[in-house]
C-alpha cells in the first residue's frame, strides 16, 4: 500500500505504507547515525517525533530488546530509505513490533530530498497518512506521558543521590548504578521541601523529552535544590537548570541526533565522540547573569554542550553518558564525586564549629 507524507511547508513524498494505522502527526527530524538504531527510537528524548533516517540499513539491524533505552518505542513513526522486502526474520520482527504498538514504517523513500528540504527550512511538523485516506491535521500518534513512582536502587550503599526523573534512558540510569550509590528516583515535579526531607548526598536531573519551559511551575524549586546540594544534569536536566538561573533556550533549525557528535572541553581543548539527540540548545550569550560557564562546547558548530557553576558544585551535560565512553564518562565521574566529598567536608566543618 502506499502512503504520503506532507510537510508542513506543503511539500509531499510517497513511498510505501507499513502497518494498520493509517495517520499520524508530528514534528519530524533526521537520524544520522549509522547504528543505535534501536537504542535512539527507545530513547524518551525521542517522544512523539517522526524520524528520517540518513543510513538505510536500519531494517536489517539486528533486532535486540536488552538495547531498548526505555520499556517501548518512543517515536511516531518512521520513514526510511530502504525497500522491505520481508524475506528475512529480521525485517518481520522489525514490522512486527512496529504494527503491534501502533506505529507505521513508510518505506521506498526518497530521504535524501526529504533531509534536504529539513536541511533548508529546519525541522517542522509533518503529517503522514496510508493511501485512500485524508490527510487529517487532527492526527496524532504522540504517546500521552505517564507519571512515575519513586523508586529506590542500590538501598545499602552509603552515599544517597537523588534523581529527578523527566525521561531518564536505561544506559544513563545503568551507568548511575555504577557509581554504588544509593539511588532515589523521583517524580519530576518533586518540591525542594520534599528532597530536603531526603537529605541526600547530591542531586542528578535527568534528560527527558519536550521543551524544558513546560516545567517552568518548578524552575524555583530546582534552582534551590541545586544550590542546595552537588548537581549533576543530562540532556532535558542540562536544559532545565539553564532556564531555571535565568538562560534561555533557542529552537535549533536541525538537532544533533547521532552517535559521533564531537565536542570540546574548553579547558583541556580535549575531543570527544558523544551520543546527542537534542533539538534544542542553550543560548551561549546569554549565560552571564545565570553564574554558568561553557565546560563543553560542540565542534560542529559551536553549540554549548556542557556547563559549570561558578558559585555552586553544579555541572550539566547536553549528551548522555553510556558506559562505552570510558574516558569522558570517568572525567565526569571523578569531577562529580570530587564535589560529593567536598560537600561533605564542609557539612563536617561547620557541624564541628
Amino acid at each position: 500500500m502506499k502512503g504520503i507524507i506532507q510537510l508542513a511547508n506543503k511539500k509531499q513524498y510517497t513511498g510505501l505504507w507499513h502497518g494498520d494505522v493509517t495517520h499520524c502527526k508530528g514534528e519530524i527530524i533526521f537520524y544520522t547515525g549509522m547504528g543505535n538504531f534501536l537504542e535512539f527510537m527507545t530513547d524518551p528524548e525521542t517522544k512523539g517525533k517522526i524520524v528520517v533516517t540518513t543510513y538505510p540499513g536500519v531494517l536489517h539491524s539486528h533486532f535486540d530488546p536488552a538495547k531498548f533505552e526505555s520499556e517501548d518505542l518512543q517515536l511516531s513513526a518512521l520513514i526510511t530509505q530502504q525497500e522491505i522486502l520481508v524475506h528475512s526474520d529480521v525485517e518481520e520482527s522489525w514490522l512486527s513490533f512496529f504494527n503491534e504498538r501502533g506505529i507505521p514504517i513508510m518505506s521506498s523513500m526518497d530521504t535524501r530530498t526529504i533531509i534536504k528540504e529539513l536541511l533548508k527550512d529546519g525541522e517542522m511538523s509533518a503529517e503522514l497518512t496510508a493511501e485512500d485516506h485524508k490527510l487529517d491535521s487532527q492526527a496524532d500518534c504522540q504517546k500521552t506521558k505517564s507519571e512515575e513512582k519513586p523508586i529506590v536502587l542500590n538501598a545499602n550503599e552509603k552515599n544517597n543521590l537523588v534523581v529527578l526523573n523527566f525521561g531518564i534512558k536505561k544506559s544513563l540510569l545503568n551507568w548511575l548504578k555504577s557509581f554504588h550509590c544509593k539511588l532515589t528516583i523521583l517524580p519530576a515535579g518533586t518540591t525542594a521541601s520534599a528532597i530536603t526531607e531526603i537529605a541526600p548526598d547530591g542531586v542528578i536531573f535527568s534528560g527527558g523529552s519536550g521543551h524544558p519551559g513546560e516545567y517552568q511551575q518548578y524552575f524555583e524549586d530546582y534552582a534551590k535544590v541545586a544550590k542546595s546540594y552537588p548537581t549533576m544534569a543530562f540532556g532535558l536536566g542540562h536544559q532545565i537548570l539553564a532556564l531555571a538561573f535565568g538562560g534561555n533556550i533557542e529552537k535549533m533549525k536541525w538537532g544533533h541526533r547521532g552517535c559521533k557528535h564531537a565536542i570540546y572541553h574548553t579547558s583541556s581543548k580535549q575531543v570527544y565522540l558523544t551520543n546527542q539527540n537534542h533539538g534544542y540548545h542553550i543560548s551561549l550569550q546569554d549565560l552571564e547573569e545565570t553564574g554558568f560557564k561553557p565546560s563543553f562546547l560542540s565542534v560542529q558548530d559551536g553549540d554549548v554542550e556542557g556547563l559549570i557553576h561558578q558559585d555552586f558544585p553544579i555541572t550539566t551535560y547536553q549528551f548522555h553518558p553510556d558506559g562505552t565512553n570510558y574516558k569522558l564518562e570517568s572525567f565526569i565521574k571523578t569531577a562529580y564525586f570530587k564535589q560529593l566529598e567536598q560537600s561533605k567536608g564542609e557539612k563536617l566543618y561547620a557541624e564541628a564549629k
